[in-house]
């Protein structure tokens, strides 16, 4: 017997469930279908991550206040790691809870399982005990997030990434992190605060090549002040165990540590879809063909999220469920992932909206650069060591509106989402001097912004 729906959405991860709320206002049937509730954000990515970073920067707050000014007969702060596993696992399940709630909310059908598409309009769902139930939907959105990639580096043992972090048993005395990009960075970050000797691999010449070269040359050099070990243009090809420790092979030479993380990066989940049945095109390398509303090939199936592999966070994750959806109940609007804000939960923290300087000078636009530094007087008054913030702005010298902005700093998202509404407004240089902003720190800078350029 097939069953019938109005919308159906493959994937319980923030998309869509965010989508499921949108479509909620339709009063139509709403069946979201799952293997994980939470999908790749409560397995794969960010509430592990996240929850380790925040955990880090408390562990290491309390060792830096202990060695300040307080007075006790303990002789070294340690770290209970199997505390830190169930705090994590905590806040996975109130995770999962606040999802199934939305769901519930928008009077949807939760199923879990596994889909598969068996026509245009129709899949089937394996359930837990392996029977099936079929579908004929009106309008279908796939969220199913992203996966990380499966490794040939390791000879013999199941790789370790972030998502199987929780089966460790202790932190390890040293670890390679290989991969540069945000997720390695934090990685990187949490087990450097933790205790861990830290070296982090990335095959290019430089750090988060989505990053302005600039700021990412002034992360290298605050990551080594740290102590973590920086090792670029090496291609790790193999991962072999010698008596306790692993060795990382590349063309530049070997890398040696006790633990080795995968941070290379994750693709879209979509190998099990079987979405040639559902007339949805892919491309030569392997991501779904959308349009800019999110349409696939097939008018009826849209995509959101991370397996849409245009950028692998939370705000686009919302965003893209929002257009998705939206677009599903009658609407025709497009993205524009130039005013989405992107945050790496580094030391020092970095976010970025808009375009970099070498993505202005590639367009060929008429653009200038504005750069401020300026010392964390919030961080020397709270002994948490008063780094430097660094922000480049970019500006179109002919509309004195903003192309785009990147930071590096204490707190520099606040900064970002003040831009990402002011880019979004297309607010010109002339009117910033109107507003008051409520952090002295952040008001000297478009203090500067406005005096300089006007």
């Amino acid at each position: 017997m097939v069953k019938l729906t109005d919308y159906i959405i493959i994937g319980a991860g923030p998309a869509g469930v965010c989508a499921a709320n949108i479509l909620s206002k339709s009063g139509k049937k709403i069946v979201i279908v799952g293997k994980i509730l939470g999908g790749s954000y409560c397995s794969t990515n960010s509430i592990v991550s996240e929850s380790l970073v925040g955990l880090s920067k408390m562990f290491e707050k309390f060792r830096i206040i202990k060695d300040s000014f307080i007075e006790d007969d303990v002789d070294n702060v340690a770290l209970d790691f199997k505390r830190v596993k169930k705090i994590v696992d905590s806040n996975l399940n109130k995770a999962k809870k606040q999802f199934l709630e939305i769901i519930e909310d928008a009077q949807a059908e939760y199923i879990e399982g596994t889909a598969v598409f068996t026509d245009s309009n129709m899949l089937d769902i394996t359930l837990p005990d392996n029977s099936v139930v079929s579908y004929k939907f009106k309008k279908c959105l796939i969220a199913t997030g992203a996966a990380v990639p499966k490794s040939n580096l390791y000879p013999s043992r199941k790789n370790l990434d972030i998502s199987t972090f929780i089966n460790m048993e202790s932190i390890p005395d040293s670890v390679a992190i290989i991969g540069g990009g945000a997720l390695g960075v934090e990685v990187a970050s949490f087990f450097s605060r933790f205790g861990s000797k830290v070296t982090l691999v990335e095959k290019s010449d430089r750090l988060l090549p989505i990053v302005d070269a600039q700021i990412s040359k002034k992360l290298e050099d605050t990551l080594k002040k740290r102590g973590i070990n920086l090792v670029t243009s090496h291609n790790i090809t193999k991962i072999e165990r010698v008596g306790q420790k692993y060795i990382a092979l590349s063309e530049a030479g070997p890398v040696e540590s006790e633990e080795v993380f995968i941070c290379t990066g994750r693709v879209p989940a979509i190998q099990e879809l079987k979405l040639e049945n559902a007339g949805v095109n892919i491309d030569e390398n392997g991501f779904m063909i959308y349009s800019n509303n999110l349409q696939t090939c097939n008018k009826n199936i849209y995509i959101a999220g991370d397996v849409s592999h245009i950028m692998m966070n939370l705000s686009w994750a919302y965003y893209s469920a929002t257009v998705a959806a939206r677009n599903m109940l009658g609407e025709n609007i497009e993205y524009t992932p130039e005013i989405l804000p992107v945050y790496i939960d580094t030391d020092p923290e970095i976010a970025l909206i808009g375009l970099s300087e070498e993505a202005a000078k590639a367009r060929g636009l008429d653009y200038g650069v504005f750069k401020y530094v300026f010392g964390d007087i919030y961080g020397i008054y709270n002994n948490a060591g008063g780094q430097q913030t660094v922000i480049k702005t970019i500006y179109d010298k002919s509309s004195k509106t903003f192309l785009g902005i990147q930071a590096m700093g204490r707190e520099v998202n606040g900064l970002i989402a003040t831009f990402a509404i002011i880019m979004k407004l297309k607010i010109t240089i002339e009117q910033i001097p109107d507003f008051v902003y409520i952090n002295p720190v952040f008001n000297e800078f478009f203090k500067e912004v406005s005096e300089k350029l006007l």
